[in-house]
């Protein structure tokens, strides 16, 4: 069986573990990230490093780029989460917060709706750590408590029309069984980018199963008109791919 990968990162992963379950695995991603320069956002590390009361962690990959660009300016972020109450937006946020000996205080859903409920009332300085692209919501909603909004983007996203392009056609043309999505901007780059975005939806609910990690990537594919097959909660490659097979097997 053919599996497609339109994410970035743990390619490698993704192969391997495919591979091991005698999945032949091919590689398209949508997307690209480019880390934000430092001197970009130096200003706000600096007053990150002066302290916060409260951090907001929406992804784990943004976290260590964080503590990177401190290490870059000469800080240990580290110190000042520390004194903070932190926040995790999902699973993989409060996992590497955990790495990182910060346990999360809280943890949502994996969506950023799922914050709101457990901010705090402020005042304070809350620091919100973006995950490519600006969380206007969050950041109203902390104002409203009274907190002065610290936002940090360590990365930024941007589409990868080849790998777009590469991916609709391999889907269109039958080459793949199944497109493996662990992340909502994947689905969102593939379908803004594609030619045909009404074939390709028709596609996904039919021949090919579209496969997502974690809630919000499956919401994604609804929002675009695709019903997923299989939606891992966990939000683990290898857990995802077991679910998929299991299910597929059962001929469901």
């Amino acid at each position: 069986m053919r599996i497609a990968y339109a994410g970035l990162r743990r390619k490698e992963e993704f192969r391997v573990l495919a591979e091991k379950l005698g999945l032949a695995p091919l590689l398209f991603h949508t997307q690209a990230t480019e880390r934000v320069p430092v001197p970009e956002y130096r200003d706000r590390v600096l007053r990150l490093a002066r302290g916060v009361d409260l951090f907001l962690a929406t992804t784990g990959v943004g976290v260590r780029d964080l503590l990177r660009a401190g290490e870059a300016l000469g800080l240990d972020l580290r110190a000042s989460l520390e004194g903070a109450r932190r926040l995790a937006r999902g699973a993989k946020a409060a996992r590497t917060l955990r790495e990182l000996g910060l346990p999360p205080h809280g943890m949502g859903d994996g969506t950023s709706p799922s914050l709101l409920p457990l901010l705090p009332q402020g005042p304070g300085v809350a620091a919100l750590q973006l995950y490519g692209k600006p969380l206007p919501t969050l950041e109203e909603a902390l104002e409203a408590r009274g907190y002065r909004v610290l936002s940090l983007m360590p990365y930024r996203h941007l589409p990868d029309p080849q790998g777009i392009r590469l991916l609709e056609e391999a889907v269109l043309a039958g080459e793949v069984d199944a497109v493996a999505f662990v992340a909502a901007l994947q689905v969102e780059f593939l379908f803004e980018g594609a030619k045909d975005p009404k074939g390709l939806k028709e596609a996904l609910n039919a021949r090919v199963k579209a496969l997502a990690v974690g809630r919000v990537t499956a919401d994604a594919l609804r929002e675009w008109g695709v019903q997923p097959f299989y939606v891992d909660e966990q939000e683990r490659l290898g857990s995802m791919l077991q679910g998929f097979l299991r299910l597929y097997r059962e001929g469901a």
